[in-house]
């Protein structure tokens, strides 16, 4: 139920960010003021068996990235769940970025300046240990993964 809320949640969302945005943009041309324009994304977290692990929710104009992850599921005790992006064709970043847990309530929210995030192809959630000192993802405990659209990937 809580899946499904969000979805409709995300989708109400999209909606509404696309006429604002359009909105904006108008104005903005209108008043010689043009500014990057903010591109959006939003779709599922496939799992193992292509169940789908969560709802994700990405955004960014190359400075400012926005990242959203809802999930139902609950990582086992002692562990969680880390969302990463990654750089799937090695061209410019070449490392993954930690975006964080996953929080017990089943949400992550990432706002951040990036220098050109377009360069991150995926979204990865790995399962790690729950106070894990090694700063890179434990790629055989990947549970669940979004492919981006471009802009990302360029």
């Amino acid at each position: 139920m809580k899946l499904a809320l969000v979805a409709v949640t995300v989708t109400l969302g999209i909606i509404a960010g696309i006429f604002l945005l359009n909105n904006q943009a108008m104005q903005a041309n209108a008043q010689g003021n043009v500014t990057s324009p903010m591109f959006s994304q939003s779709g599922a977290l496939i799992g193992y068996g292509g169940k789908i692990f969560g709802l994700v929710d990405v955004s960014t104009n190359d400075h400012r990235t926005k990242v959203n992850v809802a999930s139902d599921f609950l990582p086992p005790s002692g562990k969680v769940f880390e969302v990463w992006m990654v750089d799937g064709n090695y061209r410019a970043s070449g490392y993954p970025l930690s975006l964080g847990q996953i929080s017990p309530d089943g949400t992550l929210t990432y706002n951040e300046n990036l220098v050109y995030s377009p360069t991150y192809t995926d979204l990865v959630v790995t399962l790690e240990p729950q106070d894990d000192k090694d700063p890179k993802p434990a790629w055989s405990q990947s549970v669940a993964a979004y492919w981006m659209m471009p802009p990302f990937g360029h």
